[in-house]
This record gives C-alpha cells, structure tokens and sequence, in this order.
C-alpha cells in the first residue's frame, strides 16, 4: 500500500509519513464484493473504514413510511476512492449504533481502523492524536452545519406547504 497516497485522507493530511505508517500498521485490509453490505444502521460500530479501491453507497432509513409504495431508504451519497473519504469515523469516538447503512456498489479495498486501536494509539502519541483528532472535529462539524442547513431548507418547505 502507498501510504502517501493515504496522505490525500482529510483526518490525515497533518500527518507526516511516518506518522501515516503508524495508523496502516493498526489497520487491517478487507475486500468487500459488489452488492454487499459493509455497515448497517442501528447496529453496533466500533470501526471506521477508508475506501482505498472502489465506491460505495451511503443510505437512510426513513423515519416515516406513508405507505408501501415509498422506498424505506433514500440515498444519502456515493463515495469513491478517488474522492480520499473514509466513513464510519464517529464509530472511534463513541459505542452508538451505526447512524447509516454503508453498500458496496462496485468491488472494495477498505481499510479498516478499531477503536481500541485508535485510541491506544493517539494516547501513545498525543502530538499525532491531535492533528487526527482535530481533523476529526472538522469533519464532524462540516457534517453538522450540513445537517443544520437542511434542516432549515426543509421546515422552510414545509412551513410554506402547510402555508397554502
């Protein structure tokens, strides 16, 4: 594996490489084949996953089903291995069920990183444990202020449909 490539990785662009050559020897490789499901909402997590080969697919269940004709699920996003993303990531901050479903659309290389060993290792070396954690913040809060504004968008919606 090309660790600089893992460079590209948002939590890891502070890192230098010997740093990045830490967090690979903590992380293991898995294949996942087209179709299959990587992570499911609502169960435990405990692992968060970078996509190194392949693209996968984000979904939702919905809270509120009207009827059988409407999908459960709605697609959230695609990811792909160019785009440098992991998923998963809140799963090494806390132990809450998985907020999405993770499906494999083409063939996986996915490196995965547990908790346990995320944590031993950012205590072992807090200077790396920062510039990740950091990153990490970051990552969470542009997840938040997303959610915030779609939030907004939709009562704004919503207030205009029940308006008429």
């Amino acid at each position: 594996m090309n660790v600089s490539s893992l460079k590209k990785i948002s939590l890891f662009q502070d890192l230098n490489e010997k740093e990045i050559k830490q967090v690979v020897e903590l992380a293991k490789l898995k294949n996942f084949p087209a179709g299959m499901i990587i992570i499911r909402e609502g169960e435990a997590g405990d692992s968060m996953f970078i996509i190194l080969e392949g693209e996968v697919e984000i979904t939702k269940r919905l809270g509120l089903v009207l009827d059988e004709e409407t999908p459960h699920e709605r697609i959230l996003i695609r990811l792909k291995a160019e785009d440098g993303v992991c998923f998963g990531e809140m799963s090494l901050l806390e132990s809450e069920p998985r907020s999405a479903t993770v499906t494999a659309v083409t063939e996986c290389l996915l490196l995965e990183i547990g908790r346990k060993d995320f944590l031993r290792l950012i205590k072992q070396n807090s200077d790396m444990g920062c510039k990740i954690l950091l990153r990490l913040a970051q990552l969470l809060s542009r997840y938040l202020r997303k959610t915030n504004q779609d939030m907004v968008k939709m009562t704004t919606a919503m207030a205009i449909a029940l308006g008429r």
